[in-house]
């Protein structure tokens, strides 16, 4: 009797030893599981203008100045995706791909706007009822800098970075940030993004994007491309 006891109790022993262990393997497979979805890219892309929308499935759009004449795109340069079937298409005005998206001052339907700008959500509308838009907010502050590549028509061509967040109360955007002219080559635009933490919210960015109007210093006909913007950790 007491060696059945004994078997029994031996038995649950090993029972509970087993279970604690497998309790274990769970909850540690657990904890990787989440580390994993914690994990954050390197680097994430915005918009390369290779499709459309863009790279987080926001739309872009361009307002004021920037605003194209499309009766007149055989024959006048216009703000858009600037792709291989534009009029007078040349990839050296392109830096990845095949597509990069053109910038054009005051050559289409508003010339005599005082303001121009270029505008990218970070995420499909989730309401379009309200003003501003509610689109998916991007987490971006897990990243240290926004960057991308611009290139001008003739060279000091002038831009300023716009940046919204979700808590924004109407269009106009909380950061307007002075960016270097542009040149007549492919530069990569780096902007540390710890300079805005006081001004947005980093956690929730709705839109990015491009003041290139006469406010800025512009004249009429100036001409840039930009290409390839991301969040990333390293320059």
């Amino acid at each position: 009797m007491l060696k059945k006891l004994f078997l029994v109790a031996l038995v649950f022993l090993f029972s509970c030893v087993a279970m604690a262990q497998e309790t274990e393997t769970t909850e540690k497979e657990e904890v990787k599981i989440a580390e994993k979805k914690e994990t954050v890219l390197e680097e994430v892309i915005l918009a390369d203008f290779e499709g459309w929308p863009n790279n987080l499935g926001g739309e872009i759009g361009v307002y004021g100045s920037l605003e194209p004449d499309w009766d007149k795109k055989e024959t006048v340069p216009y703000s858009w995706v600037y792709e291989t079937i534009t009029a007078g298409y040349d990839p050296k005005n392109v830096h990845d791909g095949k597509q990069a998206f053109r910038l054009v001052n005051a050559l289409g339907t508003k010339p005599n706007e005082t303001w121009g700008s270029f505008a990218m959500d970070l995420g499909p509308a989730t309401d379009l009822t309200v003003v501003p838009k509610r689109v998916k907010s991007f987490d971006a502050s897990k990243y240290k800098y926004l960057t991308f590549w611009l290139k001008g028509e003739r060279g000091g061509e002038q831009l300023s970075l716009l940046i919204r967040d979700a808590h924004a109360l109407s269009y106009m955007p909380q950061v307007k940030y002075q960016l270097p002219n542009a040149t007549t080559e492919w530069k990569k635009i780096v902007v540390p993004l710890t300079q805005f933490r006081t001004q947005v919210d980093l956690t929730a960015i709705d839109n990015i994007g491009l003041a290139f109007g006469p406010d800025v210093g512009n004249m009429i006909g100036a001409i840039i491309y930009v290409d390839t913007f991301m969040f990333t950790n390293t320059k």
